[in-house]
């Protein structure tokens, strides 16, 4: 007999439920199509993970030289971009939700049009953050802080390398093309080890080396065997269609995303110190490790969702229902590597990073950050059927809680310890992640119009 909670199971229902499932996962993975969904997967996935034991063991051996008040400092200049990626104005989320739309529609024609102008828009993107961050290089300069110059020069590279793969990452649909994309992520992550002497010998020089250098090298790779070679373009009535289709959806995924991480920075900076942000950083390095093959793993399903909901005649009930298997795939994957690292940080750490020791309780609070990318698929199914209020609430909903917890740290003398920050963050996106689920099951309910 099984119980649960007081009730009883009989083991016929439990065989039962068992049964269902091991079907479900046989049909998922059955047919050809899925059979390259699971090829993508594992291709991506052990990618990813080589990527994240190397970025992990760079990490340790930055950490060895790099304290974190140097980190600190760095971090500083990266606070003003994550504000600035606002300025794509949606033409990013238009592109990365319609693409894939007209390609599962065989409307070839449209989605290249879309990613002409798309690219065309990155690349007055790339010039006006080199404008911006060249000349508080150069004032910097002349003020005499040279680490300033250095440090605003940097993120001129990183801007170019962060806003010409989010073009590229879109364009990058199908098996073959995974595979080439795993292979960038790879590289980038093999040059950020390689780098690591030059954190040695220069220390802050090094530094703003290794975060900038790798990720170009990776967008370069990928620029070389980009699958699509669109000639850019500024189509103002283009432009216009994909701003006003993607721009209420980019507010929402700004605030997810780059605001909730510049937003929460800004707040270390007010009520801390440049260690805090420091040790804040190094945490959010080391959990991004998992968060990488997470992602990896998600950036699978995603185009397949869009190309799903068009050759299904924007059937809800059936993308729900595919989110839901793919949510539970990835969870399973990404599950045993949290508790492995949530087991062997502590020990790592005080073993070889003893002036890191206090980011343990913040790091394993963040590496919980790496299923959010496996189990926000039904959100992503809420932005490619263009449910905007309900994607917008479920964002606004964990950001208002988050926000708001911060404000009254604010007002409240001594602030709030960084382990506890890195929780209230945690607890925010899974609050958007809940909403999103409640809503895409809603909308796929018989009869379900929506706001």
């Amino acid at each position: 007999m099984a119980h649960l909670s007081g009730i009883h199971i009989p083991p016929s229902g439990i065989q039962t439920v068992i049964t269902h499932w091991k079907k479900s996962f046989k049909a998922f993975f059955s047919g050809e199509s899925n059979r390259q969904i699971l090829i993508s997967i594992a291709s991506l996935a052990a990618s990813g993970l080589f990527a994240t034991a190397l970025r992990f063991v760079g990490s340790i051996i930055q950490g060895r030289f790099i304290g974190p008040e140097t980190l600190g400092y760095y971090t500083r200049f990266t606070i003003l971009p994550a504000y600035m990626f606002f300025l794509h104005l949606g033409v990013f989320t238009s592109f990365a939700r319609q693409y894939p739309y007209f390609i599962g529609k065989d409307d070839q024609p449209t989605a290249f049009l879309y990613a002409g102008n798309a690219l065309g828009w990155t690349l007055v993107l790339i010039a006006v953050h080199a404008i911006v961050f060249g000349a508080l290089s150069v004032i910097s300069v002349i003020r005499g802080d040279w680490h300033g110059a250095l440090g605003w020069a940097t993120q001129i590279l990183v801007s170019f390398a962060t806003l010409y793969m989010f073009y590229l990452g879109t364009t990058y649909k199908n098996s073959g093309d995974f595979v080439q994309w795993s292979k960038a992520t790879f590289l980038s992550s093999v040059m950020s080890l390689l780098i690591l002497p030059f954190v040695v010998f220069y220390q802050f020089t090094g530094l703003c080396l290794r975060y900038s250098a790798p990720e170009v090298v990776s967008s370069v790779y990928a620029h070389v065997n980009r699958p699509i070679r669109p000639v850019p373009k500024l189509n103002r009535g283009v432009l216009l269609r994909m701003m006003a289709f993607g721009a209420p959806l980019m507010v929402f995924t700004y605030t997810s995303t780059n605001l909730w991480t510049a937003l929460e920075r800004t707040y270390i900076l007010q009520t801390m110190n440049a260690r805090s942000l420091g040790l804040f950083a190094y945490a959010g390095a080391l959990s991004a490790t998992l968060v990488t093959v997470a992602r990896s793993i998600s950036q699978v399903f995603h185009p397949r969702i869009a190309m799903l909901y068009g050759s299904s005649g924007k059937n809800m009930k059936i993308c729900f229902l595919y989110c839901l298997k793919c949510t539970l795939a990835g969870t399973a994957m990404m599950l045993p590597l949290i508790l492995i690292a949530l087991v062997s940080i502590k020990p790592v750490v005080a073993r070889v990073l003893p002036k890191y020791l206090d980011c343990v309780p913040v790091f394993q609070s963040l590496c919980w950050l790496a299923l959010i990318p496996v189990i926000d698929l039904p959100r992503q199914l809420l932005i490619v059927a263009k449910k905007t209020w309900y994607f917008g609430i479920s964002v606004t909903a964990g950001f208002l809680v988050y926000s708001g917890i911060l404000w009254i740290n604010v007002k409240t003398p001594g602030g709030m310890a960084l382990d506890r920050l890195a929780a209230f963050s945690v607890l925010g996106q899974m609050i958007s992640v809940a909403v999103s689920f409640f809503f895409a099951w809603f909308a796929s309910r018989p009869k379900s119009q929506g706001f």
